[in-house]
């Protein structure tokens, strides 16, 4: 049975909302080139679709004659332009498990860029599909043999596995899936990881144990990489690939390609410090209106002032700059609430102007009607909540204070109205921002964890439990049992985060809750030399010579990725 190879392009916007570029050169062909010639290496493919907004022409980025592509190309353009009303929703998800196959908010894949499923299913019924294999235009290092395989997998039953994914970092397969898969997905209306994640109504084995999932080496799988052709950082290793490989990234397979990318890191360690990390939480105020035993504020006193803001709104400014990475997600908490500083929205709307990737902020959300809507009307992708408990009694035993049913009525109105505001006919799964109610895991809220996560996760699509950190020995354990692992190694948050206090000083990690081991002081230096200079601190974790640091010997968190 042959298939059509889907390939979503839009020649001027990335899936992530970044310039798309398509065009750019690697080797001896652009990234679109790529893609599709790759596509048209897959065996069981018998014609490749270009699907494309109005007012686009990707075919003229082709070169078919000197590519040698002989299976048909086509275009089919999508009056919706490649969006429909769930679109925001999954690629604000995204945003924040770029490198990841999935993880995302509302357990979003990388096979959820793929869609809205709306084009795919009309492209494909309307060439004469019923199966395709489907990645973007800008995925341009995407194993073909993955692909065959993928697809004799579906052509043994169709209708039993209606589609065949992978675990390949992203951009390195596409997704194998029928017409009645993607038509199902359209009338949902539903996205991939709506089929893939977590679900408290219908719950199921997981996916990656089943005979959807196409298994793969573990050295390609483990491979912490986004290898899609969209932000600086990800167009950088996909450059360095094309160079290491030396004019043979035409047929370079996964395998190859993640090993390159293993390599180029060994090579040069410094390089993850050439941006700055993908998450970034600012802390406007140390400030919190509660001080349970679950709070740091309950054990601790943190004398520092909110962050001035000016200072604030250079250092958003600075998330937003090509120097960053292009992809960093910024959230708006840390110890403190953020919606206690008097200027936290025109610090939102500063981080927005400045064209930060994704927005999020941190509050117990017990704050009156005035200020919820502003929160409505403030450009934020993300509003987490912490609750904490999942009843009135329990919440004030660990917040210390009786305010559980505000911040329940507060969320539950942000719910409803975000709804009403998008229009009539829109879903609640639809809408924006995304609201995240989350639970620090102790033995005190360990009795309604599950009832809280299957709860929040239903109606808001996602649920975060957290564990109980100790701030390097500042708060007492709390954990119901100890979760690091019994052999340790380098801490992995060193590499991956930034965390910036109130006083403008940038932490150490996000568990130097009072700045005792700064890394730098935004005051006086960019983000970028802080987060260079910090290079220091990884050689000496990767060197297993943590007791040699100020908080690290004794820290329990080392294993949080």
């Amino acid at each position: 049975m042959p298939a059509i190879a889907l390939i979503p392009t839009d020649i001027e916007t990335s899936r992530l909302g970044l310039r798309a570029r398509l065009s750019e050169m690697i080797d001896d062909a652009n990234v679109l080139e790529h893609t599709v010639r790759r596509a048209a290496s897959i065996s069981r493919v018998q014609k490749i679709v270009l699907i494309h907004p109005p007012g686009q022409n990707p075919m003229s980025l082709i070169d078919l004659t000197r590519l040698k592509i002989n299976k048909p190309v086509v275009t089919h353009m999508d009056a919706g332009g490649l969006s429909d009303k769930l679109t925001s929703r999954w690629v604000t998800a995204r945003k924040w498990a770029q490198p990841h196959w999935r993880g995302g908010l509302g357990g979003a894949t990388c096979y959820d860029e793929l869609l809205p499923p709306g084009p795919l299913a009309e492209a494909l019924r309307a060439h004469g599909g019923r199966t395709a294999l489907i990645v973007r235009a800008d995925w341009c290092l995407f194993d073909p043999n993955y692909a065959d395989k993928q697809l004799d997998m579906l052509y043994e039953d169709v209708k039993a596995m209606k589609m065949i994914f992978t675990q390949t970092p992203p951009g390195l397969s596409g997704i194998a899936a029928s017409l009645e898969i993607l038509e199902q997905l359209r009338d949902g209306p539903a996205g991939f990881g709506d089929i893939l994640a977590y679900d408290p109504v219908h719950p199921h084995i997981d996916p990656v144990g089943r005979d959807v999932n196409c298994a793969i080496p573990p050295q390609v799988r483990d491979t912490v990489e986004r290898l899609v052709y969209d932000t600086p950082r990800s167009i950088e290793m996909i450059q360095k690939v094309a160079e290491h490989l030396g004019g043979k990234l035409q047929d370079a397979s996964a395998d190859e390609i993640t090993q390159t990318c293993r390599a180029i890191r060994s090579d040069d360690p410094s390089m993850v410090y050439r941006w700055l990390p993908r998450m970034v939480t600012l802390e406007l105020t140390p400030r919190r209106s509660v001080s349970g035993p679950i709070t740091p504020h309950h054990h601790v006193t943190f004398d520092r002032p909110d962050i001035d803001t000016e200072l604030a709104i250079r250092i958003v400014q600075q998330l937003g700059e090509e120097d960053s990475g292009g992809d960093v997600t910024l959230m708006l908490g840390g110890l403190g609430d953020a919606m206690l500083h008097p200027q936290w929205e025109r610090i939102v709307s500063a981080a927005k102007e400045a064209g930060v990737l994704s927005i999020g902020i941190e509050t117990d959300l017990l704050c009156d009607k005035q200020d919820l809507e502003k929160l409505l009307k403030s450009p934020i992708d993300l509003i987490k909540v912490r609750f904490n408990a999942d009843t009135g009694e329990t919440y004030q035993k660990v917040m210390g204070r009786d305010g559980y049913g505000q911040a329940l009525n507060n969320i539950e109105w942000l719910y409803n109205e975000r709804i009403r505001r998008a229009g009539e006919g829109t879903i609640a799964k639809g809408a924006m921002p995304w609201l995240v109610p989350s639970m620090v895991k102790t033995a005190q809220t360990l009795p309604e964890l599950e009832s809280f996560f299957d709860k929040w996760t239903h109606y808001m699509g996602h649920a975060l439990i957290e564990p109980a950190c100790e701030g390097c020995g500042l708060m007492p354990a709390m954990s119901p049992v100890p979760m690091q692992p019994p052999g340790r190694t380098g801490c992995l948050q060193v590499a991956r985060r930034m965390s910036i206090l109130s006083d403008g000083m940038v932490a150490q990690c996000d568990q130097d809750w009072l700045g005792r081991a700064p890394m730098g002081d935004t005051r006086t230096m960019t983000l970028v030399e802080i987060w260079r200079s910090s290079e220091s601190l990884a050689k000496a974790h990767d060197e297993q010579r943590w007791n040699e640091l100020t908080i690290c010997g004794g820290c329990v968190e080392w294993h949080r990725p």
